[in-house]
């Protein structure tokens, strides 16, 4: 990659640091996703951006949806200067219209002939308390997230049957393993994606051996969601991560995209029906208490050992 490209790529903030991605040395070979065709819905910034590249870096072709084409024809150019070789295709469709989601995939089929890996990353968040949150913001967030996830593994169905590979990849969350204050329609969308993973891992499995395998992530670093981002940015700014994340550093696209990637290899194929959370152990919120207390109950552990 070269330096200058990786610069354009973050003025856009389609990678949030330099250091990161050009640190990053991947546990797989360059060809692992050969012959694989991954869809992306959410592909074109984020952790879906983070995944298409992962996977385009390793061989993949890609094919990118959202409803603003200009924005993935962007983020398509941007995996292009990273490596000429790259095939990535951008495709306009709205996850909540399955109207649209057939022309969307017959443009990938046309174009590729194939969909080995879909990935359902599309979503929409905010930060609201659950008196203040109007219906409409509920039924939206849920829509794209859940509704979103449904409509566009139903209509990809047909591609993946074909595919000795199948995989379904859904972005869930940690929100819904516990009371999310301020995030009741997020974290009610991710359970419900969480419960059409594992059954979607049954039904299909069983039935045609596609696989549907769910990835939590952590706070991202560069994402809405992350540490600078416009969902919980002022919330987590100026606190140490260490309080946070208890092997003390935020995520990155790429530890999703690893995870990702690892997940359409031989390594991956006996994983289906469930989620994987990659977050650092962050959401047992316990780092905080850990640090605080720690030097006390050891202090303690120590009289006891006396």
């Amino acid at each position: 990659r070269s330096f200058s490209a990786l610069v354009w790529l973050k003025r856009r903030r389609y990678i949030a640091s330099l250091h990161s991605i050009m640190e990053m040395k991947s546990p797989f070979r360059k060809d692992a996703a050969k012959d694989l065709v991954v869809f992306v819905t959410g592909g074109g910034s984020g952790i879906g951006f983070g995944i298409c590249q992962c996977f385009a870096s390793h061989g993949a072709k890609i094919a990118m949806m959202g409803r603003r084409v200009h924005k993935l024809e962007e983020a398509c150019s941007a995996l292009k200067a990273m490596d000429a070789k790259v095939q990535a295709l951008p495709v306009q469709g709205d996850v909540r219209d399955p109207s649209k989601l057939d022309k969307a995939i017959n443009v990938v089929m046309s174009t590729y002939g194939q969909i080995d890996v879909l990935v359902n990353c599309a979503a929409g968040n905010f930060m609201c308390a659950a008196e203040d949150l109007l219906s409409k913001g509920f039924e939206t967030v849920v829509g794209i997230d859940l509704q979103g996830t449904f409509n566009v593994s139903r209509a990809c169905l047909p591609a993946l049957k074909k595919s000795k590979r199948g995989l379904i990849i859904n972005i869930s969350a940690t929100l819904q393993y516990k009371a999310a204050p301020f995030q009741i329609h997020a974290a009610a969308a991710k359970a419900g994606i969480d419960v059409v993973t594992q059954t979607l891992g049954v039904e299909w499995g069983s039935e045609y051996g596609i696989r549907c395998v769910g990835i939590a992530p952590g706070p991202i670093a560069g994402t809405t969601g992350g540490p600078t981002g416009r969902v919980f940015g002022n919330f987590l700014k100026g606190q140490d991560v260490k309080d946070i994340v208890p092997i003390g550093r935020w995520g990155e696209t790429d530890d999703i995209g690893l995870t990702a990637l690892f997940l359409a290899t031989p390594a991956g194929s006996y994983i289906n029906a469930t989620t994987i959370v990659v977050d650092g152990g962050q959401w047992h919120d316990a780092s905080r208490m850990y640090r605080m207390a720690s030097p006390f109950l050891k202090a303690i552990a120590k009289q006891r050992q006396a």
